[in-house]
């Protein structure tokens, strides 16, 4: 199998299950310690309980912003050797055809682990990014009343 075709399988796997709120799907393709690592933090998630806290928590901010496409799309991969792949990808998340936010690049590492490639580290180009990645709600307005005074 081509290395580009592994890791776009695997992030449509997990964006699905993200949406889906499928959290023994995500653990299962996450290898701890997983490392985040940001503009800003160089972060280390150590236990099942993080990782369930930070996916729980991203994925209500998808459910609260009403994203409805969370797109992860390959630009390169490489293999590094039999049991680790080093991709760059960018990522879309949209809400019924309007962005959210801008689109951004992350890396993502994953090692082979058994028969299952899982993520070992992420690095990710966003300046405010943290763990669990939070996007800003934006403020909605009511058109019959404007803007609040």
């Amino acid at each position: 199998m081509l290395v580009g075709v592994i890791v776009q399988t695997y992030l449509d796997d997990i964006a699905a299950a993200v949406m889906k709120g499928d959290f023994v799907t995500y653990r299962d393709a996450v290898s701890l310690p997983f490392h985040l690592i940001t503009h800003s933090a160089s972060l280390v998630v150590s236990t099942e309980q993080e990782l369930r806290v930070g996916f729980e928590t991203f994925n209500k901010m998808l459910i609260s912003q009403q994203v409805t496409q969370y797109i992860r799309l390959v630009e390169s991969a490489k293999q590094l050797d039999q049991t680790l792949i080093s991709s760059r990808y960018t990522t879309h998340l949209m809400a019924n055809g309007t962005r959210i936010m801008d689109p951004f690049t992350s890396q993502i590492t994953l090692r082979l682990e058994g028969n299952t490639w899982r993520a070992a580290s992420i690095t990710n180009a966003l300046a405010n990014s943290r763990w669990p990645l939070l996007v800003p709600k934006h403020p909605e307005t009511d058109p019959q009343k404007g803007p609040d005074q």
